[in-house]
């Protein structure tokens, strides 16, 4: 059991450092301790031992059970805590421009909203098969949660240009982008490791969907250089 978690976190930490889209590893932050010190070691994780254990079934950001509808982001006592469920915008499966932003919008809120419950029911509908990263991204995200472990941060805002919107033809486009990712930090088995992702927003990124069926799909996301 202890290999299998091992190996769990290192395919998590894995997919988390290429915040789904990107290549290139990052560089440590602060854990979430007072107690802890930080390690400016650049290209590596950080890693502390926590006092909770995943053994440990109730762990609750802000040290207690928020009251029924009170949002509470995650910390270091556990993950978030009622965090909002993002609703399908009307109009979003229309082959428009202003549809695809209210899908690609639409696809990053169940994104954030996975990274934070490990809930990946509605955002794997988005994506297209044939982008097997991104989906492993979200299994790993879901077994995080099961394992009764959970992330910090790693939520990111899309900006996209519209001058840099093609269509390839067929139902096929592509929008130049820059994702804004927040730092990271996963706790899993009692241990957390921390990434540096401050330097996202200056990567560009090229994003590929598709649409057919009357619904949009995500079929890629690189970092361009």
């Amino acid at each position: 059991m202890r290999t299998a978690q091992r190996t769990l976190t290192l395919t998590a930490l894995a997919l988390l450092v290429l915040t789904g889209c990107g290549e290139q590893k990052t560089g440590s932050i602060p854990e979430p301790s007072d107690s802890s010190s930080a390690s400016s070691a650049s290209g590596a994780s950080s890693s502390v031992s926590a006092s909770a254990t995943a053994q440990e079934t109730e762990h609750y950001s802000g040290g207690s059970k928020a009251p029924d509808g009170e949002y509470r982001p995650a910390d270091e006592f556990g993950p978030a805590q009622n965090v909002p469920k993002p609703v399908k915008p009307e109009g979003m499966n229309v082959e428009t421009t202003e549809g695809m932003e209210l899908f690609i919008n639409y696809w990053n809120d169940l994104r954030n909203y996975a990274m934070q419950t490990g809930d990946v029911t509605e955002i794997t509908k988005l994506v297209d098969e044939s982008y097997t990263q991104e989906l492993e991204f979200y299994e790993s995200l879901n077994e995080i949660y099961n394992s009764g472990g959970w992330v910090i941060g790693g939520t990111r805002q899309i900006h996209y240009n519209k001058d840099l919107l093609t269509s390839d033809g067929n139902g096929a486009y592509s929008i130049g982008c820059n994702f804004d990712v927040e730092n990271t930090v996963l706790w899993v088995n009692g241990e957390a490791r921390a990434y540096d992702a401050s330097d996202s927003i200056y990567k560009g990124v090229d994003l590929r969907l598709t649409y057919s069926n009357s619904s949009w799909k995500i079929v890629s996301a690189k970092v361009v250089s």
